[in-house]
């Protein structure tokens, strides 16, 4: 069975990600602020983009809550898909 990706799930997966690998935890509210702060360009620093099948992903690292972290965007869902480690 195949898993649908819904804004719900997400947001879960983007929160449990920035636990993991940051020992950040954000709510919802906190996820909603980090996708706009992102499409608004406040505080972030383009790194890279990739071509995916039916997406173009950038890569940002983002100030939020002090901390520095790094996020894939989604172009065609507007959101933060996940979070990466800073190497």
């Amino acid at each position: 069975m195949r898993t649908i990706k819904d804004a719900r799930y997400i947001m879960n997966h983007v929160a449990d990600r920035m636990w993991e690998r940051y020992n950040i935890f954000i709510g919802d509210p906190d996820y909603i602020a980090m996708c706009a702060q992102v499409r608004d360009k406040i505080n972030v620093e383009f790194i890279n983009e990739e071509k995916q099948k039916n997406d173009l992903q950038q890569i940002y690292d983002v100030l939020f809550k002090g901390v520095t972290v790094r996020v894939v965007w989604s172009v065609s869902r507007q959101c933060v898909k996940t979070v990466l480690p800073i190497e």
